[in-house]
């Protein structure tokens, strides 16, 4: 196996260390990740109150804080997004979905499977009519891309 650099057979899902030095590292701190949720809060809150949903999904989904280390700034964001999903009027959805690129629909799906993991904070009815447009408009593959993606959300 000298044509291999990394030993594949020593991957696995349970492995820690790898799964932390995997993920997306961010040159930024903890609590410059906050202040930076909380300032695209804000222009997230003013969207809708606009009444543009579309805008206001694709403020939140810009730019998620990934890595270990970042629980604060992931739960803010998470809880931004539910914001988002839950002021979006039902027939709105399938247009707001639309609008979005390949890449904002998987990382919407993650933060709809993180809600969906925690029923006590999120309001799962809606993140299951969520996911549902979500899958019609990206189809399967966003389910593998998401479930395969060692990026947490």
């Amino acid at each position: 196996m000298a044509h291999r650099k990394l030993d594949i057979d020593a991957l696995d899902a349970s492995n820690q260390e790898l799964t932390q030095q995997m993920q997306y590292l961010s040159t930024k701190t903890t609590s410059e990740l906050v202040s930076s949720v909380d300032q695209k809060a804000a222009a997230v809150r003013a969207a809708i109150t606009r009444g543009n949903s579309a805008e206001a999904l694709e403020r939140a989904l810009a730019e998620p804080p990934y890595g270990h280390g970042m629980e604060a700034a992931q739960a803010a964001n998470a809880q931004l997004v539910s914001e988002v999903l839950t002021a979006t009027r039902a027939q709105d959805i399938a247009s707001v979905v639309g609008s979005l690129s390949d890449d904002a629909k998987d990382v919407l799906l993650k933060y709809i499977y993180h809600g969906l993991a925690k029923p006590a904070e999120f309001n799962c009815g809606v993140l299951l009519s969520w996911h549902e447009r979500v899958v019609e408009a990206g189809g399967l593959g966003s389910i593998v891309r998401v479930m395969t993606d060692r990026k947490t959300v």
